[in-house]
Order: C-alpha cells, then structure tokens, then sequence
C-alpha cells in the first residue's frame, strides 16, 4: 500500500454564498442529491456544508491528478460522514473508473471550517 497523491484546497463559504445566489442551477449541478439534502438540512451553516463539500471535490481530484474535467466532475464525487462522524468520499462514474485505472484502492479525506472558510485534504492510495 502507497500514496499515490494529495490534494488539498481551502475557500471562503461566502463565495460558495455568493456563486448560489447568481447561478440557481450551480447547486444542482455540483452537489449529489444526497449532499443538498445535508446541506439544506443546516439552515444557519447550509453555505459552509456546501463550501466544504466543494472543497473536498476540488481535493479529491488534485489527488487523482486530474483535477475536474475530462475523466472526473463534481457530481460524481460525493462528501459522507459515518455514524462516527468521519468524513469518506464516495465516488461514482467516470470517476470511479478513473480510481480503478490509476488502482486506487482508496481516498482518505479530513475536511475542516471556520466560521468562514472550508478546508479538505485527500489522499489517494494505492
């Protein structure tokens, strides 16, 4: 078992905030169905869940070393937490094919906010 990559991003939920506000289909389009159901659920936090959640699709692909497009978008990634509360990442599609070409076996993600910023990191492995 090895590293294949990491990824990590960061940003503002305010931005997050502001791209919902002018674009009413971003959210369908870069949120699963059961990732708006999450976010929706948060009434005072809603645009940091969702802003975490970017955060960590943004993260997972750098750590497949594609970044989103051709092989891997948004949708098909999908931000869960276990009973425990751990964060996992799902996968689906073209993406997960792409995991199985690269053999990766796994992502690893910690994801992490503030009252204005969301955070993720992933690791890919092999």
């Amino acid at each position: 078992m090895g590293i294949y990559a990491i990824g990590v991003d960061i940003l503002e939920a305010e931005r997050i905030k502001d791209t919902i506000g002018r674009y009413p289909g971003f959210i369908k389009r870069i949120y699963t169905e059961n990732e708006i159901k999450y976010c929706e659920s948060k009434l005072k936090t809603k645009y940091l869940h969702y802003a975490v959640r970017f955060a960590a699709k943004e993260a997972v692909a750098k750590s497949l070393t594609e970044g989103i497009g051709k092989n891997i978008s948004f949708k098909e990634i999908e931000l869960n937490k276990e009973s425990t509360g751990a964060p996992y990442i799902k996968l689906y599609g073209n993406a997960h094919r792409w995991c199985k070409k690269l053999k990766v076996r796994e992502i690893k993600i910690s994801v992490s906010m503030t009252e204005k910023y969301a955070a993720a990191f992933a690791t890919s492995i092999l």
